[in-house]
């Protein structure tokens, strides 16, 4: 039975790829506006309000006064100070400097809330509890020091901030609530501390100029949207023991360039990592058990993905609008979900589990599929539905694992070779022999014969190589028959060059690279690995044995071989052991 055909519109695969751009509003603004109503206080003292509690210490409810400068008093008639309640200062814009006695444990909701002008919050380590809003929108608060006896920064605690640059997480603190620090868009440094366990909703949201961050080792787990905007952050280091990032947690940090995620992670958002754009590879570990829709859509530099093998499903447009070039669906995985891999225009070789029943619409539409490799026979490739617009899959080339048994290998060591021989297979159509370049299988030859020297091997240096049978026109791609080969000695009968040296130009961001000349060469050329594939880029005559490149970007890493032409004839054998790496200075 061929695929079955799963039938949905482009118009809404699409809307599920642009909800990884959606912005939602700030949550928290508005309610400090809706809770800071004014509290009525039973007593008066100068230019304090305040309330006996029922304790018999004395919480300041208001205060009245003018000064810019604002001592609160450790007693009011006799009585300790031991709180500064509700909205007590709130939306006071005379006051700069405030002094809070070591006999205060507690900070009411909103207390200081929209002080304009307010510089400093030094909190004294006698405080234990610090309300909701309690410096949010004091747009002039620049130094705050925490009381170390703070076991959470609460719900929007400084939020919209805008002058607060650095903060300090004390040591006793387990948890950073929601919105604690959304929008304090100049905080470039934060520094933990504590035994946080807790990332709450939006903590750091739009926190636009945080720099790289050290998550502590205790965190487990880092709530919806906590970073999402931090479009200056360029590193983060995770540890071992988070176990959930939230939906949307680092969405739209546009300078990430590296991700390491910790053994211990089970489950990945929606929108997790959504246009992060200077992403470059990810693996996903293997204790992850689900990743969430549109986890790297639009994170147009990553190129290598490893999934965990755990993985049950890929979700909507989890991959969409990358770099990727190769992708191997784990085992395990039996569907790929709408969008999943919609407009990866670098993506050739996907590699497919026999588990797998179901590819949904546009999973792999816009993409520039050309292998296809099934774990499984022709019969269960047909079982699989498959939705519309995915019509780059019947086009490519499939290589299925039914189609005859891949034969038994041996080797024979030669001067700077082997010689390969392998079993017979009745089946059989051809052979082809493959090496392992840089994780992939590459084709060195195909033939009908048993038997086959591979040349220009260095001396003591251990090659992976394996011979597929091919059946029916399918190869089996199975490669548990791969063996190990080390030849002898080097083959001094090599044409291609060596490099001798790499020289850079801090100044102009260029190099040079300087090869030995070969015998017999008449020209040289030098080739670039770009999407997976090797392209001239330059030619020199037989005279000339450098190249010097133009200016290029700061950082950039090439990977790039240089070819001598003897006797009319390029030599291009082995290729991916004489590669070799440079980055401009």
């Amino acid at each position: 039975m061929a695929n079955k055909i799963m039938k949905s519109t482009l118009a809404s695969v699409l809307a599920v790829i642009s909800a990884a751009t959606y912005v939602p509003g700030t949550a928290i603004g508005s309610i400090f506006a809706d809770t800071a109503v004014t509290a009525n206080a039973d007593a008066v003292y100068g230019d304090f309000n305040y309330e006996v509690l029922s304790d018999g210490t004395v919480s300041v409810t208001k205060y009245t006064g003018s000064s810019s400068t604002v001592t609160i008093p450790s007693q009011i008639d006799g009585k300790t100070v031991t709180k500064i309640g509700n909205n007590a200062f709130i939306k006071n814009n005379a006051l700069t400097e405030i002094s809070i006695p070591s006999t205060v444990t507690e900070i009411g909701n909103f207390a200081f809330c929209s002080c304009s002008y307010l510089k400093r919050a030094l909190i004294p380590s006698s405080v234990t509890t610090l309300g909701r809003g309690a410096f949010a929108t004091c747009m002039s608060l620049s130094t705050v020091i925490l009381s170390d006896n703070l076991t959470a920064i609460s719900e929007g605690a400084f939020q919209n901030c805008p002058s607060l640059t650095s903060i300090t997480i004390p040591k006793n603190v387990t948890s950073i609530e929601p919105f604690a620090f959304q929008e304090c868009e100049y905080l470039q440094n934060v520094t933990f501390k504590g035994n946080i366990t807790t990332i709450g909703k939006k903590a750091f949201y739009k926190c636009e100029n945080l720099k790289g961050i050290v998550l502590p080792s205790s965190l487990t787990d880092i709530s919806e949207y906590a970073f999402f905007g931090c479009s200056s952050m360029n590193k983060i280091y995770f540890n071992e023991g988070l176990k959930t990032i939230g939906d949307s947690a680092f969405g739209s940090c546009s300078g990430i360039t590296n991700i390491d995620l910790p053994s211990t992670l089970t489950t990945i958002g929606n929108d997790a990592f959504a246009n992060d754009k200077l992403i470059e590879s990810i693996t996903i570990p293997d204790s992850v058990t689900s990743i969430g829709k549109r986890t790297f859509t639009n994170c147009h530099a990553l190129s290598s993905v490893t999934l965990s093998k755990n993985l049950t499903a890929i979700p909507q447009a989890a991959f969409a609008t990358t770099g990727i070039t190769y992708i191997e669906i784990p085992e395990g995985v039996t569907a790929i979900d709408g969008a999943a891999f919609f407009s990866c225009k670098s993506l050739v070789d996907i590699v497919l589990p026999s588990t797998l029943k179901t590819i949904s619409a546009q999973a792999f539409n816009n993409s520039t599929v050309k292998n296809v490799t099934f774990h499984g026979s022709h019969a269960k490739w047909n079982a699989v539905e498959i939705g519309e617009n995915n019509d780059v899959l019947a086009s490519a080339k499939m290589y299925f694992f039914d189609t005859v048994s891949n034969p038994t290998i041996s080797y024979q060591k030669g001067n700077g070779s082997v010689k390969l021989t392998w079993t017979e297979i009745k089946e059989a159509e051809k052979y082809g022999v493959a090496g392992l370049v840089n994780g992939k299988w590459t084709m060195i030859t195909k033939t009908t014969g048993t038997s086959y020297v591979i040349n220009d091997l260095k001396a003591g240096t251990d090659y992976k190589v394996v011979v597929f049978a091919m059946k029916n026109g399918q190869w089996n791609m199975d490669d548990s028959n791969a063996i190990v080969v080390t030849p002898n000695a080097e083959n001094n009968t090599s044409s291609y060059p060596t490099v001798s040296k790499v020289e850079y130009n801090d100044q102009y961001h260029q190099f040079r690279v300087i090869w030995n000349k070969v015998s017999g060469a008449t020209q040289y050329g030098i080739a670039v690995k770009l999407a997976g594939r090797w392209k001239v880029q330059a030619y020199t005559n037989a005279n000339t044995n450098y190249f010097t490149s133009p200016k290029l970007k700061a950082g950039s890493t090439y990977q790039m071989v240089v070819c001598a032409k003897v006797n009319g004839e390029w030599d291009i054998s082995n290729i991916g052991s004489r590669a070799f790496t440079v980055t401009v200075k």
